[in-house]
């Protein structure tokens, strides 16, 4: 079996650090969101897009915050308001 080699500056994802500081493990937050282990890793790696609306709303609720407290590097390119 190899083992991964991973960067050790890699600084783990906002997604990450939110469910780590809430206590949550990925599974804990794949039961809640009725999701697989699997898609919560895809997420926290950014290989996929993420939750949706209701799902985000549910996820600020396990986590104990607002929405608007969520890191900007959270939200989807839709919802950044362009400027000129």
């Amino acid at each position: 079996m190899r083992k991964r080699v991973t960067n050790q500056q890699e600084k783990p994802s906002a997604l990450r650090e939110l469910r780590d500081n809430a206590g949550l493990t990925q599974a804990q937050l794949a039961h809640h969101l009725g999701k697989d282990v699997s898609t919560i890793r895809r997420w926290e790696k950014g290989d996929e897009p993420s939750m949706t609306r209701s799902e985000w709303k549910y996820f600020c609720q396990l986590i104990g915050k607002s929405f608007d407290d969520l890191p900007e590097v959270l939200s989807s390119p839709s919802e950044i308001p362009e400027t000129s």
